[in-house]
């Protein structure tokens, strides 16, 4: 669930499948914001990432954000990670993860591939410890890092097997997003 103001305003679905050697990620974001009922914003996301023996080999994103829309693209060819974004076409070299949060590999890059705007972000992820966190199977431990560098006001936790339970965010309002896990539990 997508909560804000402690209301849920949308979802946030992570699905996964293996396909020989190849890793499939499927991540679908929908978020609506009412006032006294009547739609005022939404956000719709889709992210398609394909993984090759732990590199990111294929990255598609549609994002529509109000009336705005945009795309972002990546294929790993001989010279790298070539990404098209709204701010331009370019290669990059070595390991990138995206910003979808599912990897927890996530905690140890410098960099990332923002899947919101296409650009390469600087970061560093703080280990802040283990807490106790809500789910809707009841409380999980799970470990916080905060986004440091050009991501802020960005947090995310992983339990103990490396699984995404958490995300939290400030949105550009001003007000916290927070990603409640739907399907915690040790069977998951």
């Amino acid at each position: 669930d997508v909560v804000r103001k402690g209301e849920v305003v949308g979802n946030h679905i992570t699905t996964f499948l293996h396909d020989g050697t190849e890793l499939i990620v499927e991540s679908k974001m929908n978020l609506k914001i009412t006032l006294l009922g009547i739609p005022v914003y939404s956000f719709d996301y889709k992210s398609l990432e394909k993984w090759s023996n732990g590199v990111l080999s294929y990255l598609k994103v549609d994002v529509k954000d109000g009336a705005d829309q945009l795309m972002i693209t990546s294929q790993l060819n001989e010279q790298g990670l070539n990404i098209t974004s709204p701010s331009g076409t370019y290669i990059i070299k070595g390991l990138i993860l995206s910003t979808n949060h599912w990897n927890p590999d996530v905690v140890k890059q410098t960099r990332v591939l923002n899947t919101l705007t296409g650009k390469i972000n600087k970061v560093k992820l703080i280990k802040k410890g283990e807490e106790r966190i809500s789910t809707r199977d009841g409380k999980i431990l799970a470990t916080r890092y905060d986004y440091t560098g050009e991501l802020t006001d960005t947090s995310v936790w992983y339990d103990s097997a490396g699984r995404w339970s958490k995300l939290k965010f400030k949105a550009r309002d001003g007000s916290t997003v927070e990603y409640i896990c739907n399907n915690c539990g040790p069977d998951r």
